[in-house]
């Protein structure tokens, strides 16, 4: 067979109507950029337009048709239901939950409600409300045990739900391609999000985080990406995340952890406040990173007046080589103390990391008198260079 637009020794035949996957398309385009040991296994079926030629017009047509395919859709009104369909989902499934409360502690013993089922990129697996302005609430008993959702799988999305009382909100565990919108996640003992374990190019998105760490303070942050050094297990790379137009209030901890080994972390347009920060486990800043090319950008925090809070954002060497590369841009913090006020050897910096590099670009500050652009000297940091 001939490659790249050539015509096929097969004639043209009549498509019939078929389940695309992404395997499907990736094969394709891999066969199309003659990757060695690339192959089509049925390229009659690859063959859209029915012309008797394999092209990039067919591969688009492959893509439009795995994203036309129609919704699985599994309605659940009960939390043996949820169980059921969440544990058994297949690709291409929307699990529309109706509106009521879901206590997972009442079905057989159970200290979260978990899944190891994995979508596709062209087929996810969606789990939403069945009524978006009435959402569901998914929930244990008390913020000292237990997750209310834990994915364990690739290609998820979960929205429009509230997930409140355990000890954590969510846990994705080698979940990569997910995303987390539109949720309300709070009253958890430690934190309310976790990217762990391998999870990658996840999205948590508009949701709003509340009242967490009410038993562990020091654990209680908002979203925490990776896992720290001291802990065992687990795949420590979490990359290339993005946690987007979240609002953080009375979070314990920080409101969003990144760890080392870490890379690739965005975070924009954010609302940080910081009410209820404990400086528990040295929580003493909107944001802590200890990861490597983070973006940190168009975000927004207000201290409140918290004297927890010595720091806007905080960049930490946990791991030699790591805690670099990170980019600050377009933040407008209001930090309501003067700079060197109370303590001249503590001042109440922007950034704080002095071992490391910054690119910054934009950053605005109210230090009690007002908002300005940030100079050098309130970061405390090796060098500043202007961000791209």
């Amino acid at each position: 067979m001939k490659r790249r637009g050539m015509i096929f020794g097969f004639a043209a035949l009549t498509v019939s109507v078929m389940t695309v996957s992404a395997a499907e398309t990736d094969a394709l385009l891999d066969w199309l950029l003659a990757k060695p040991g690339a192959a089509v296994s049925e390229p009659a079926d690859a063959d859209r337009n029915q012309d008797g030629v394999l092209n990039a017009c067919d591969l688009t047509l492959l893509k439009r048709d795995a994203l036309s395919q129609p919704e699985q859709t599994v309605g659940v009104s009960d939390i043996e239901g949820l169980f059921t369909a969440m544990r058994n989902a297949k690709p291409g499934d929307v699990i529309r939950v109706a509106p009521g409360t879901y206590d997972y502690t009442v079905y057989q013993g159970a200290q979260k409600i978990d899944t190891k089922a994995a979508g596709t990129e062209a087929a996810p697996i969606r789990l939403t409300a069945a009524d978006p302005e009435n959402p569901p609430v998914l929930t244990g008993t008390n913020p000292e045990n237990g997750y209310v959702l834990h994915i364990q799988g690739d290609y998820w999305i979960i929205e429009n739900l509230r997930l409140t009382n355990a000890q954590k909100g969510i846990v994705f565990d080698h979940s990569c391609h997910s995303v987390l919108r539109n949720c309300e996640i709070d009253t958890t003992g430690a934190e309310a999000v976790a990217l762990r374990d391998g999870s990658s190019d996840c999205t948590v998105d508009a949701c709003n985080i509340h009242d967490t760490g009410l038993v562990s303070p020091g654990y209680g942050e908002g979203v925490y990406v990776g896992s720290a050094k001291s802990t065992t297990g687990f795949d420590y790379k979490c990359d290339n995340n993005k946690i987007l137009r979240c609002t953080f209030k009375n979070v314990a901890a920080e409101d969003i952890d990144v760890k080392e080994y870490t890379t690739g972390t965005e975070i924009a347009f954010c609302t940080f406040y910081g009410d209820g920060m404990t400086g528990e486990n040295y929580a003493g800043s909107f944001v802590d990173i200890a990861g490597n090319g983070c973006f940190v950008h168009d975000n927004t925090g207000y201290r409140n007046k918290n004297p927890k809070i010595v720091a806007a954002f905080e960049i930490h060497e946990q791991i030699e080589g790591w805690g670099h590369q990170n980019r600050f841009c377009n933040n407008t913090v209001y930090m309501d103390q003067p700079y060197g006020v109370p303590d001249p050897d503590r001042k109440m910096y922007v950034v704080d990391g002095w071992f490391t590099e910054i690119a910054v670009s934009g950053n605005l500050a109210d230090l009690g008198s007002g908002l300005k652009t940030v100079p050098e000297d309130y970061y405390n940091v090796k060098a500043v260079h202007p961000a791209e």
